[in-house]
């Protein structure tokens, strides 16, 4: 027997081959990778001049005044004290509204929502009682890039307009808070005239990207969101009591209390605003499948070979190896211009066709037609599994052992046949 015709040589080689095709799938998945970060880098720069992701803050009073302390000789010093009165009641009411932006050749989800929050304050008594030196209503937002228009709180029987915030409020406001808004207020009178449940009324627009969240600054503290987005995911410290989610949109409710809140600055929740799964991490899923289905025609066409008495080269098992790799770069460069699925059926269509070609002035009999079918059914199934997310593995699993079984009862009797 010569050295070229040795079966276990053969299927050593083309073992290697396979091998040797991670190499240009590992280049495709580099390149799916760095197509993704110049993505991620797109959504940044324009995150940066529409806003980022949001966590709404307050709004709190901080009341400073004059206290008067006895030192160690009984001496009264004069000092300043500053205290923080947070909402009794909290409730924001949050209608958000998506749009896609384009920058390059990538799609940028950005939203704007109104928000509308409403509450009281209830005043502890001993401030009637002080000389207060400083009256400010606070609150925080993440990026005060965000905000679009005026921020209008009234406070009692008083309207007031926010202003940029200031270093001394910055103290009352989450560190990762990247900007407060501070305004002076006056509550002497309200004080002097016996009122300390003070309500309130927040209004403001706000624009940020992936992400609104809310910090629970109250006693309790209700939070109604409704936004078009299709594909919220809930995230953060609490999820919604209640939540309705559509093609259309959702809404969700969430209620908590300081009783299991724990710290409110270290405390958030709120959603994701996702634009879904992207191009790049569905051919990502794609390519993981890209080996096996490489194995699978080698597999095949190594059967082929011992059964129906035909021969492919190993330079041939090259050939139709980097075709498959081939067809992942294809997905990739198509969909970033049209809709997944129709990148995926154009890419596997072109690969489908190419390779019967080949296979047909390889094998120029019906063979050709089987290797074709495999291809083709191959690149369906990996496409269904794509589909799939809770049954992904198992339903690979399962279809790996089927066609497993196939090449054992197509490859069982090799040996007598390769004896007659």
């Amino acid at each position: 027997m010569k050295l070229k015709d040795s079966l276990p040589l053969k299927i050593a080689l083309i073992g290697v081959l396979a091998l040797m095709m991670l190499v240009p799938l590992a280049m495709v998945q580099g390149q799916i990778h760095d197509r993704q970060t110049a993505a991620d880098a797109s959504q940044n720069e324009v995150a940066a001049s529409w806003g980022r992701a949001q966590t709404l803050t307050g709004p709190v009073l901080k009341l400073s005044y004059e206290t008067e302390l006895l030192d160690k000789d009984q001496k009264k010093t004069v000092k300043l004290a500053t205290g923080t009165v947070y909402p009794r009641t909290l409730a924001y009411d949050i209608d958000a509204q998506t749009q896609t932006l384009h920058r390059s050749i990538y799609d940028i989800m950005v939203y704007g929502a109104d928000v509308v929050v409403t509450g009281d304050f209830v005043i502890p008594a001993y401030f009637a009682d002080e000389n207060l030196t400083e009256q400010l209503v606070v609150m925080g937002l993440s990026d005060l890039r965000g905000i679009e228009g005026s921020v209008d709180i009234t406070l009692g029987d008083a309207a007031y307009a926010f202003h940029s915030g200031s270093t001394k409020a910055d103290e009352y406001v989450p560190a990762n808070s990247k900007g407060t808004l501070s305004e002076p207020i006056d509550l002497d009178k309200a004080l002097m005239d016996g009122k300390t449940v003070l309500p309130f009324r927040l209004t403001y627009r706000v624009k940020g990207s992936s992400s609104l969240k809310v910090r629970p600054y109250g006693g309790t503290t209700e939070v109604k969101m409704r936004s078009d987005c299709p594909d919220p995911s809930f995230t953060g410290d609490f999820l919604p009591s209640e939540r309705d989610v559509t093609p259309d949109g959702f809404s969700a409710r969430w209620s908590v209390s300081e009783i299991n809140r724990g710290d409110p600055d270290d405390t958030s929740f709120g959603v994701n605003l996702l634009q879904g799964v992207t191009q790049y991490q569905q051919t990502t899923r794609s390519a993981k499948y890209g080996i096996l289905v490489i194995l699978l025609v080698f597999i095949a066409g190594l059967a082929v070979e011992l059964v129906g008495k035909k021969r492919i080269d190993l330079v041939q098992y090259l050939v139709i190896g980097l075709s498959l790799v081939l067809f992942y770069a294809l997905v990739l460069s198509f969909s970033e211009f049209m809709r997944f699925p129709v990148a995926y059926g154009l890419a596997a269509l072109m690969t489908v066709a190419s390779l019967f070609g080949y296979f047909r002035g390889i094998l120029r009999d019906k063979t050709a037609w089987l290797l074709t079918a495999l291809v083709a059914v191959a690149y369906l199934l990996s496409y269904i599994l794509l589909q799939m997310q809770t049954y992904a593995l198992l339903a690979g699993t399962l279809l790996l052992f089927a066609l497993l079984v196939g090449i054992m009862y197509l490859t069982a009797n090799l040996n007598k046949r390769t004896e007659a």
